[in-house]
């Protein structure tokens, strides 16, 4: 099951779980008490009966003076005793008071208790069941959507490639005969499509394993040359030596490219990047529109404008995971966006 499959089964189930239970708990106290009021009113109706006769063991029997304030038929409780009071046969100035021992109406009600507990587990057992079930079922639709958007990805990834690869080695075939403006615009954007290719195809692919030394400079710098031609009036300076890092080169290539794309395309116009490496942090820094939302940035297809697919930086989280990348950013609006990378 996936991420956003997971987080919507565990909504829907947590939700029908509660209320479920909630109105069972409501269920079984309701339940409780009807039966502790039977068993009391069983009690009282048995007391008649034994003013009658005497003949049940469970109670005893006191005779004690009339009183104007007591009520007969009506049952009485202290800490030890239940008892109710009936008339005396033949003469008024007397009462029978038929007494029951709390210890044993209490032993009633564990009977009672242990019941409501049995019930209520079963329907526990029930409702999680049926929670689960309804849960599963509620998010079917949406994972057969996320089964077609994939399903189209991979489509869509097979149908870029070799359009876009084709286009790559005409355009460098035709600069090495007659350079030109106009081609080098087409590369450039050429290779803008490779950069989204690529990041849908991070999208599909599983972790790699690849551990070698990574040039972070020339990673930068090949960059950055890139970026100065689709982003002229931007200025990107940089800050950057000779440092190396071990991982996978696709993937921290990857986490580069997303970040100081973005910082040159929420720029502000004539706005500036700053990229600098500290030791083994590398920090990117602009002076962009900032993020309304930064704990929001790595949710999958979130986006604060309709530019972009919201994929560059959930890739960003997921790769920075996988090389072990501690990620921070700090945002304010209108005024930037800083990006600190720290590899260990």
């Amino acid at each position: 099951m996936r991420s956003p499959e997971k987080k919507s089964f565990i909504t829907i189930f947590s939700i029908s779980f509660t209320s479920l239970f909630l109105f069972g708990c409501l269920i079984a106290y309701s339940y409780y008490e009807e039966n502790k009021d039977h068993i009391e009113r069983d009690i009282l109706y048995q007391m008649k009966e034994y003013a009658f006769d005497f003949k049940d063991k469970k109670f005893s029997l006191d005779i004690i003076k009339a009183s104007p304030e007591m009520k007969f038929f009506k049952m009485y409780q202290d800490d030890k005793i239940l008892y109710s009071f009936f008339r005396f046969p033949k003469d008024d100035t007397l009462v029978l008071k038929v007494i029951y021992k709390q210890e044993n109406f209490k032993e009633d009600l564990k009977v009672l208790i242990y019941k409501t507990i049995v019930l209520s587990s079963l329907a526990i057992v029930f409702i999680f069941i049926f929670s689960s079930v309804f849960a599963f079922y509620a998010i079917k639709p949406m994972k057969q959507s996320i089964d077609l958007l994939e399903n189209f990805l991979k489509d869509l990834i097979h149908d870029l490639h070799t359009p876009v690869t084709s286009i790559l080695l005409n355009t460098n075939l035709l600069a090495r005969r007659e350079k030109s403006e106009e081609l080098e615009r087409i590369e450039l954007s050429a290779k803008t499509i490779t950069s989204l290719y690529k990041n849908l195809e991070t999208l599909q692919q599983t972790k790699n394993n690849s551990n070698e030394p990574i040039a972070l400079h020339t990673l930068i710098e090949e960059k950055i040359k890139v970026l100065k031609k689709l982003y002229p009036s931007i200025q990107i300076k940089s800050n950057v030596h000779l440092s190396y890092v071990q991982g996978d080169q696709i993937s921290i290539s990857r986490i580069i490219d997303n970040i100081v794309t973005n910082a040159c395309k929420y720029n502000k116009k004539n706005g500036k990047v700053f990229i600098e490496i500290n030791g083994k942090e590398l920090i990117i820094k602009d002076t962009g529109i900032g993020i309304k939302n930064p704990h929001k940035i790595f949710d999958k297809y979130y986006k604060e404008n309709e530019r972009g697919l919201g994929l560059g930086m959930n890739i960003v989280k997921r790769l920075c995971i996988q090389e072990n990348i501690a990620i921070e950013i700090k945002s304010e609006l209108s005024k930037g966006t800083t990006v600190k990378l720290i590899f260990n």
